[in-house]
């Protein structure tokens, strides 16, 4: 996600995926002086990345989730990157293009790699369906593994002495199972039950003085230490150490790795265990546009799998990436022999050494460290550089032209297109297919045509999802209708680009249209494409509905309760993006929200005796729930503690973070009465423009409950927030209490 407003031309795609700790401080020196006529995309599935030298002490409770993870959605912004929240599953070196998780593609012309690696469990391979119990817990990824350890935590008060094991004797074991041990004492104010089993000596590459000093520690902690024990699993699944049962509640692995599946199948030349062999310049042996850095490269030196490396490694990327888009010569990495080694050891205490016979240890080393790893951290949260864009290349710089010569051009129009394949309804004589001027539609007798049209400037810089929120913003309006989506016509602007960066966007915006539009059975028949300064899209929507089943504004009668779906906040959300005060996991919630379809709403309501109907869009939900009123000839209650809010909207509220639009929808206010506190985050985020929002139903109250059952069923959050009540004055009000 990155700022709406592209101004910087670009010609050719570097994309980096994965957010370990190389691609981190890469973005962050490209944010220092971006590369001429290159545009920056960061793919990872998580929008927090986490910062290894400090997961021990999140786990053993010194640290907040925040202060030990990178927000990439953040980083992005100040490096004028996009950022898309998706795994990719594939390369296709031939054509340039990674395959996601989501079906959609993505076009490369330079590559980076910072995927990290998978814990290898085929020692334990029987045992995996116990995973999902809570038995195998891998370390890696992280973000899985620590919201496993925060529903142990949570079950403490049910199961106060769960038995946990750590296999895997390094570094990253040792320091995990002190860190578990630590966290526990301070939970139930007793030792836990911790083991640390290693197939060799504990911490065999470390030296002989820090060996003995986190042995004390361990034993201090009353961490149970078995060396030489290996774990596996046998043909029915149960769990060994040494060839004897294993009992344990929670299994933390922290040995072997392997690499991706998909890095061995894209045809790179990889070593044994699938990682990808690079040469000292950290690019690809046998694919010179692509590079890779951290745990998921292969070094022609072999390296330990350690963040130390992958952070040295940053330097050399970042100039490497900007040297062969260039044509310049490429720098070599080259690995440091000797570096500072902090291990913590559960409590507020540390364990150091060079590598040599000398050692450091106590709670200065801890502070130490803790200096160290806070001030690494401050560089992507207090220390964002402001970028520093590029001069425009000369052919960049012409005009570009108005009216018909806005088109994009067709060669890019007809290359974006031509894999797309939208499903046909019955009735259609011309469409995308046909290539005539209009679309020919066939309107069955007896039916109604409900048609709508929306259209706004991208909020993010993601064709492909705000392909998909476009078309279900559009959408909303006829299932608020209740009217079946029949087909759709496409409006968009492109910016201005060169025209293969433009096919590409134009690609994967309508991938992500026809994704939705096919799931709701509308099939796209035409539209438009025009370059300007902003992407920006919307779409003409029809409708099929009975005459005598419509849904309206009008139909509201007292005693009806207000049923809403969907939380609000997405105005004041991407609000946040403009004032430097998003955070990725907010961001992801509220894009999760957009993206859910009111199509699931919609036929859940289908058997239900709705009274009146409207979607919550552009005048937020007290200027929709006017209009409601006033078509119904009603006044109406609303309950404002029960408006459900997406996370971090009443803390981005109290920062002053409202929408451009909130103070023309503020003037609703006028029509309101009662509970009116200028510092109540409810009645503001009811002012709220919603993107894509929920549905606003009225309906007698003795179905209430039935139909919230029905939408819970759907995966449809809805609440009851107020009722219809008879109207009072000459001008329909609505009742804030």
């Amino acid at each position: 996600m990155t700022a709406p407003i592209a101004t910087t031309p670009a010609q050719y795609d570097l994309v980096l995926v994965g957010g370990g700790h190389s691609h981190a401080l890469t973005l962050r020196m490209l944010a220092m002086k971006a590369l001429p006529n290159v545009r920056l995309t960061l793919i990872s599935p998580d929008s927090l990345s986490a910062y290894s030298g400090m997961l021990p002490g999140l786990v053993a409770g010194h640290y907040q989730l925040d202060e030990t993870h990178i927000d990439l959605h953040r980083l992005c912004l100040a490096s004028g990157c996009r950022f898309i929240r998706a795994s990719v599953s594939g390369i296709d070196r031939q054509l340039r293009q990674l395959q996601l998780d989501d079906g959609s593609r993505v076009s490369y012309d330079w590559l980076s790699l910072d995927v990290g690696a998978l814990p290898d469990l085929q020692p334990v391979q029987q045992a995996r369906q116990r995973a999902e119990q809570m038995k195998i817990v891998p370390v890696k990824p992280v973000a899985g593994f620590y919201r496993r350890w925060q529903q142990l935590l949570g079950e403490l008060d049910h199961h106060p002495q769960p038995r946990l094991a750590v296999v895997g004797g390094g570094a990253g074991g040792t320091e995990m199972a002190l860190a578990l041990a630590c966290a526990l004492k301070k939970q139930t104010g007793q030792p836990g039950n911790v083991s640390l089993l290693t197939a060799g000596e504990l911490l065999a590459s470390q030296p002989t003085a820090v060996r003995r000093r986190m042995r004390r520690r361990l034993a201090r902690l009353q961490v149970n230490l078995h060396e030489h024990c290996r774990v596996d699993s046998d043909e029915h699944g149960q769990l060994r150490a040494n060839q004897h049962p294993l009992a344990a509640d929670f299994l933390l692995w922290c040995t072997g790795v392997r690499a991706l599946p998909w890095l061995v199948e894209s045809g790179l030349e990889c070593d044994q265990r699938g990682f990808v062999r690079v040469r000292e310049t950290l690019q690809s042996r046998n694919d010179p546009r692509i590079f890779a850095a951290g745990d998921c490269a292969a070094f022609p030196h072999p390296l330990p799998k350690a963040g130390v490396y992958a952070v040295r490694q940053a330097n050399t990327l970042a100039a490497n990436l900007r040297a062969a888009i260039t044509g310049q010569p490429l720098r070599r990495y080259r690995p440091q022999r000797r570096f500072l080694s902090l291990l913590s050891a559960g409590g507020r205490d540390a364990v150091g050494s060079r590598g040599g016979p000398f050692d450091l240890a106590g709670r200065w080393v801890w502070h130490w460290k803790d200096r160290i790893d806070r001030a690494f951290m401050d560089k992507f949260a207090n220390g964002l550089p402001t970028m520093t864009m590029p001069a425009m290349t000369a052919p960049e710089q012409a005009m570009h032209c108005a009216g018909c010569g806005a088109k994009v051009g067709s060669q890019a129009l007809s290359e974006a297109l031509a894999d797309l394949q939208p499903v046909i309804n019955a009735g259609i004589e011309a469409g995308v297919a046909q290539a005539d001027d209009a679309a020919i539609i066939q309107w069955p007798a007896g039916r109604k045509l409900v048609q709508s049209l929306d259209y706004f400037p991208a909020f993010i810089d993601q064709p492909y999802l705000f392909g998909r929120i476009a078309v279900l913003h559009s959408l909303s309006d006829l299932y608020a209708m209740n009217a079946t989506p029949h087909s759709a016509l496409a409006n968009v602007c492109l910016p201005w680009l060169h025209p293969r960066l433009q096919q590409r966007d134009l690609q994967r915006l309508m991938a992500g249209a026809l994704r939705e539009l096919n799931d709701a059975g509308c099939t796209l028949v035409g539209g438009h494409t025009i370059e300007g300064p902003q992407l920006a899209a919307g779409f003409t929507v029809n409708g099929s509905a009975a005459p005598d089943k419509l849904w309206h504004k009008g139909g509201a009668r007292p005693g009806d309760v207000l049923i809403m779906t969907k939380s609000l906040g997405t105005g004041i959300q991407l609000a946040s993006l403009m004032h430097g005060k998003a955070r990725g996991p907010w961001l992801d919630d509220t894009l999760d929200s957009m993206l859910q379809s009111n199509r699931l709403a919609w036929q859940a309501l289908q058997d239900q005796p709705v009274q009146a109907c409207t979607d919550i869009t552009g005048f937020g939900l007290l200027g929709h729930l006017l209009e409601l009123c006033q078509q119904s000839a009603v006044d109406a209650e609303l309950l404002l503690d029960r408006l459900p809010l997406l996370p971090g909207t009443d803390r981005l509220l109290d920062a002053g973070v409202v929408s451009t639009l909130f103070e023309s929808n503020r003037q609703v206010l006028a029509a309101c009465r009662g509970r009116l506190d200028d510092n109540d985050p409810q009645w503001l985020a009811a002012c709220d423009p919603q993107t894509s929002g929920g549905l606003l139903v009225a309906m007698a109250p003795q179905e209430a409950d039935a139909v919230l059952k029905t939408l819970k069923k759907q995966g449809v959050r809805a609440a009851i927030i107020g009722q219809v009540i008879v109207k009072e004055g000459k001008d329909s009000a609505i009742m804030l209490t």
